[in-house]
């Protein structure tokens, strides 16, 4: 609702600003005022207006933007204080508001809130002097020469004129004064601001102070009788340095914009994960206070703890350091120890806050994702385990029940058909046989299958000796290079076990090849295995399963496959598989 109604006014204002400069404007040309008065109307009043809308619009939860708005608008109230109405006291009034608005405006740059009592004081102060001495002179004051007009003071009730030139003198006074503490209270910020606190006040600084220079100027130089030339002169370069107050707060909110900017995309410019030293230089440099230090909060030590794991302390109040905790969800984060002149930024230290939350946030989501990442590959790897654990516990099955069975029936019709004399009928003998040949069979083929599901040469004399068994079996001439008697890990010599035979198999199925040669070679990471053939290539591992296979059993322990295999070009398989261990006994 209020942004509603800020938005609304803003509207209203930007809306009736050109209306309202020009009936000043006219209403000075109408009282008799030069073009150079009426100009200055225009140019003062119409810079303030528009840096005020410029910055109000930008800005809209900041005060800045109003107060200078507020400031324009009540220039316009000068140009009363002349004919026909003679309105001195309510011109006065406006500009002894306007002198309180820029003491504000300056002291409370660029969050536009007075955050120290002495400010807030002083402007109290300020407002309450200047608009009793600009009284107490016009109530002195002859004629109304001083607010544009030209006949008898209708105010007057001081008639002594030694009391007037006293007034006028305390006037001065006041004028210096004022002026004088305002600038020391502006540069005593600016040498105890921040680097980016800094950069974004010396606008600010140079226009006010160029608005300080020519008071002080104009006031010191009313002491003497000037040519009326020199007087409009000088006057002429104090409306120019009012007119040019407003673009210094600009430029200074630009250049709070471009670091607040360089900060949001410091984490970027970074990397998805900056390490904590990289953050904190960053930070430090970026804001331009090398005491900025960060730290992590600690679940394990409940505490606070810098990069190297250190206790952090805490600043207490009176140590010169100001803290910004980070939270999510209300728990602790981090937080940044830094430099009290940050504080006078609100929005630089939400911007720094951000940051620093996006990159710890950052480095959370990857370590939650690495984290699972690993129970993934040690689930898939489980997996793999498991499932060899199973075929190992098939193949003895089948090696000790069902193979068992096939020999004892062999042996069995053998010693039947020997028991079986000459006069035995022939079609029961070609029975015996028969069945005995089938039993036979049967037994090679389980023998093949239990070799397929486990090889038990694989177990008894490790993978040089189970990958000449394969070779030897090939239909396609096959021969091994690399093969010794060394182990490895029971993992790594089943998954190379079943890289060779897959790929012996797809050389015999499809390759159409007349040789094919496997290379085995290890270093102290990976055991690599490479299957190549002089068939006819084309080999796509999308369209079978077998590959396929292949790569998700290589990817369970973090190995790899890659398959050169162009057309008519033979095809070349190459696996990397991380031994994880030196080699050993297998298991």
């Amino acid at each position: 609702m209020r942004t509603s109604t800020d938005r609304r006014l803003r509207r209203l204002v930007t809306a009736t600003a050109p209306f309202m400069l020009l009936a000043s404007a006219a209403y000075a040309a109408a009282g008799g005022s030069g073009p150079a008065e009426v100009a200055s109307v225009l140019v003062v009043g119409g810079s303030f207006l528009f840096g005020g809308l410029v910055a109000w619009d930008r800005r809209p939860g900041n005060r800045t933007g109003r107060l200078m708005v507020a400031a324009g608008l009540l220039q316009l109230f000068a140009p009363i204080g002349g004919p026909p109405l003679n309105l001195a006291p309510l011109s006065l009034l406006a500009g002894s508001v306007v002198t309180v608005l820029l003491g504000w405006l300056v002291l409370a740059f660029p969050s536009g809130e007075l955050r120290s009592t002495a400010s807030r004081a002083w402007l109290a102060v300020m407002g309450v002097v200047t608009f009793t001495v600009r009284f107490a002179v016009l109530a002195a004051a002859e004629d109304l020469a001083n607010w544009g007009g030209d006949g008898p003071n209708p105010y007057q009730v001081i008639h002594d004129p030694a009391i007037a030139a006293m007034l006028r003198t305390a006037r001065l006074a006041v004028v210096i004064t004022i002026v004088t503490v305002l600038v020391a209270m502006v540069v005593a910020r600016w040498m105890r601001s921040s680097g980016p606190a800094r950069r974004a006040l010396t606008p600010v600084l140079v226009a006010g102070g160029g608005v300080a220079a020519t008071y002080l100027t104009v006031a010191l130089v009313s002491l003497r009788d000037l040519p009326a030339e020199a007087e409009l002169a000088l006057l002429w370069v104090q409306d120019v340095s009012l007119a040019l107050f407003p673009i210094g707060f600009l430029v200074g909110f630009l250049r709070i914009y471009m670091t607040r900017s360089a900060i949001a995309d410091l984490v970027v410019e970074l990397g998805e994960t900056p390490t904590p030293a990289q953050l904190q230089t960053a930070l430090s440099n970026a804001l331009g206070d090398p005491t900025l230090t960060v730290a992590y909060w600690s679940a394990i030590d409940d505490a606070y703890v810098g990069l190297a794991g250190e206790p952090v302390t805490m600043p207490s109040e009176g140590d010169g350091r100001a803290v910004t905790r980070l939270e999510r969800d209300g728990a602790p984060i981090a937080v940044i120890l830094h430099d009290p002149a940050l504080l006078d930024d609100p929005g630089l230290v939400a911007s720094v806050a951000s940051a620093m939350r996006l990159a710890v946030e950052n480095e959370r989501l990857q370590s939650e994702v690495e984290r699972q990442l690993g129970e993934v590959r040690a689930s898939r790897a489980r997996i793999v385990e498991a499932g060899d654990a199973e075929r190992k516990r098939l193949e003895r099955d089948l090696h000790d029940g069902a193979q068992q069975r096939l020999v004892s029936l062999t042996l069995t019709l053998r010693i039947a058909r020997s028991r079986l004399g000459e006069d035995a009928d022939p079609a029961l003998r070609r029975s015996i046989e028969q069945a005995s040949e089938d039993a036979r069979l049967a037994l090679a083929e389980l023998r093949e299958l239990a070799r397929g599901i486990h090889p038990a040469i694989l177990t008894d004399a490790g993978l040089g000796a189970a990958v000449e068994s394969l070779a030897d079996r090939s239909v396609v001439p096959a021969i091994v290079e690399g093969a010794t008697g060394e182990r490895y890990p029971a993992v790594v010599e089943r998954t190379a076990y079943f890289v060779v035979s897959e790929a012996l198999a797809n050389v015999n199925k499809y390759a159409h090849a007349t040789r094919a040669v496997v290379r085995l070679g290890h270093d102290d990471a990976c055991l690599t295995v490479e299957v190549g053939d002089d068939g006819v290539g084309g080999a796509d591992p999308a369209l079978g399963s077998g590959l396929r296979g292949l790569a998700d059993r290589l990817a369970a322990i973090d190995g790899t496959i890659a398959i050169e295999s162009p057309t008519g070009g033979g095809t070349r398989l190459v696996a990397r598989i991380p031994i994880g261990a030196s080699p050993g006994n297998a298991g």
